[in-house]
């Protein structure tokens, strides 16, 4: 029977382009994972969407001397643009700004607040004199004390990722004056997150099997300094307004009129909001999120890595005990270009327009998967990406099957025909994807792949078919027909990572896998196998 998987994507803030730092840390990883599980018959709902609120985006408006309106609508739909040119495959990409998602983040609000996992409380933030207003986090910018960093931001360091409190920022000022900023007392809603301790250390404990080892050892980490009452609203017009008129009077804050809720609170019930929305009205939705037997997975940076492994799941749990919580959060490092840092708001970014237009989808997402950042920083290199192109892809991916393609025309293919070696070789391939991909590895998952090519390049190689050709010998057709099972298993293999040249390819040899194959079946697909209009599956960069 199928199984209900939810993949959970990061929602990218609309205040620029999205760049390739963004398709490595949660993009490709999301899609081939989602195209994974429904290659082998599962039910699959991914969603994403845009985060229109918080002050990226009030930033990038008073920058440009426009409203935050005009820059959710014109990143949104660059966004749903960009996302359908390079195949993302979400169930669903919708926005915070719908009215579906603005009420379901204020009735989970109401709910905290009955439960009585929110209380009121005054604290100290940011405010400029010379502005006559308290700031919001990322309208203040200085040192960061624990890496040294000079430019960032209040709320959270981009370098160390440090979430930071009040007060803690060395040197604060304005982002927008340049002038000091000082911290004045100011009333907000805070989350109880020491109430929530005790089921976040219970929900932690035994993920060690499925978690990144490093993900693990850094929320760790954060449980052990102690969870405390964060903030959840900010002096702000633009975010999700308070429902004021459903707060008893004597929860009310002062200034409630002015104060928003704080986007990291909001953000992440995105994902419940957008499953509702993708319902349509219908109760399918809670197939995925009451189903004990459905698998919630979640892709992002490791920037957002504490807001899913405690955040998220302290929200829900306080919420609705019986929704579903969050199964594996599949959080990579961080993807550098020329070893410095993706950064939209320091202008250090790779556009995936750009590259999509100069290179094409599938060479991309070869690259990328090739040098996922899953446990380590890793580095976007151009030379590096040529080379990997050229000497990887086309060299020993994509020359195997072309050669082999061109050998095997007008050769009749049967199943008994095929080598042991061959078969071994590509079980051996199938199953380590298989369970590569189950697990989130992509890395692996890659290795998977070029480990088979590699065998057929070898096996074609010693067993020279070219030189018997002509003859027509029986070694010349089992050795072509052990080459062709080969090929048949790569075809299926790189249909979650490579969709276009899966398509090229299945064009080329007549033959489609709606499902994930086993050997029997590749073996069977031989017989009756016809090859016509053969054409190289990539073009070679020039460096």
């Amino acid at each position: 029977m199928p199984k209900k998987i939810f993949v959970g994507v990061a929602w990218p803030y609309v205040n620029g382009d999205i760049h390739v730092g963004h398709l490595a840390g949660y993009l490709l990883p999301a899609d081939i994972f989602a195209r994974f599980h429904r290659y082998i018959g599962n039910d699959v709902l991914m969603v994403s969407g845009s985060d229109c609120f918080g002050t990226p985006i009030t930033i990038e408006a008073d920058k440009r001397g426009t409203s935050p309106q005009d820059i959710v609508d014109e990143y949104h739909a660059k966004n749903v643009h960009l996302f359908q040119k390079l195949d993302i495959s979400y169930d669903r990409y919708t926005k915070t700004t719908t009215e579906n998602h603005i009420a379901l983040a204020q009735q989970f609000f109401l709910t905290l607040l009955e439960k009585e996992y929110i209380f009121k409380d005054t604290t100290q933030q940011y405010y400029s004199e010379e502005e006559n207003r308290f700031l919001p986090d990322r309208y203040v910018i200085g040192t960061c004390p624990q890496c040294g960093l000079v430019d960032a931001r209040s709320d959270q360091c981009d370098s160390c990722g440090k979430v930071l409190e009040s007060g803690e920022l060395e040197s604060p000022r304005s982002r927008l004056s340049g002038s000091p900023v000082s911290l004045k007392d100011t009333e907000h809603y805070f989350l109880d997150w020491p109430k929530l301790e005790p089921f976040l250390k219970k929900y932690v404990q035994g993920k060690g099997h499925e978690w990144r080892d490093w993900v693990c050892k850094e929320t760790e980490g954060w449980q052990r300094q102690g969870l405390k009452p964060r903030a959840i609203t900010r002096d702000l017009d633009w975010g999700v307004p308070l429902p004021e008129d459903q707060i008893p009077e004597e929860k009310k804050i002062a200034h409630i009129k002015n104060k928003r809720l704080y986007v990291w609170f909001e953000a992440v019930i995105g994902y419940l909001s957008a499953s509702i929305e993708w319902a349509e009205g219908s109760k399918k939705w809670k197939d995925w999120w009451y189903n004990k037997d459905a698998r919630h997975y979640y892709f992002m940076g490791k920037d957002n890595l504490i807001f899913h492994t405690l955040f998220w799941p302290g929200e829900l749990h306080a919420y609705d005990e019986n929704l579903n919580l969050p199964d594996v959060p599949a959080i990579n490092q961080f993807l550098q270009l020329e070893g410095r840092q993706f950064s939209k708001s320091r202008g250090i970014i790779l556009g995936l327009d750009q590259l999509d237009e100069e290179y094409g989808n599938d060479p991309l997402r070869f690259y990328i998967a090739s040098i996922m950042p899953e446990t380590h920083d890793t580095n976007f290199n151009w030379d590096n990406f040529a080379r990997t192109h050229n000497n990887v892809l086309i060299a020993n991916l994509g020359n195997f099957i072309n050669r082999t393609l061109t050998l095997s025309q007008d050769v009749k293919m049967h199943a008994h025909f095929v080598h042991r070696k061959a078969l071994h070789h590509t079980k051996h391939a199938m199953e380590k994807a298989y369970d590569a991909l189950e697990n989130t590895q992509f890395k692996k998952y890659v290795e998977a792949i070029l480990e088979l090519s590699s065998f057929g390049n070898k096996y074609m190689s010693d067993m020279r078919p070219w030189e018997e050709k002509d003859q027509d010998t029986e070694k010349f057709h089992k050795t072509m027909a052990s080459c062709m099972h080969i090929v048949l298993a790569l075809h299926a293999l790189i249909k979650p990572l490579l969709p276009e040249t899966y398509e090229k390819l299945s064009h080329m040899i007549g033959v489609d896998f709606p499902q994930w194959p086993n050997n029997k079946e590749l073996i069977t697909t031989l017989d009756g196998l016809h090859i016509e209009n053969i054409k190289p599956l990539f073009k070679k960069i020039e460096e």
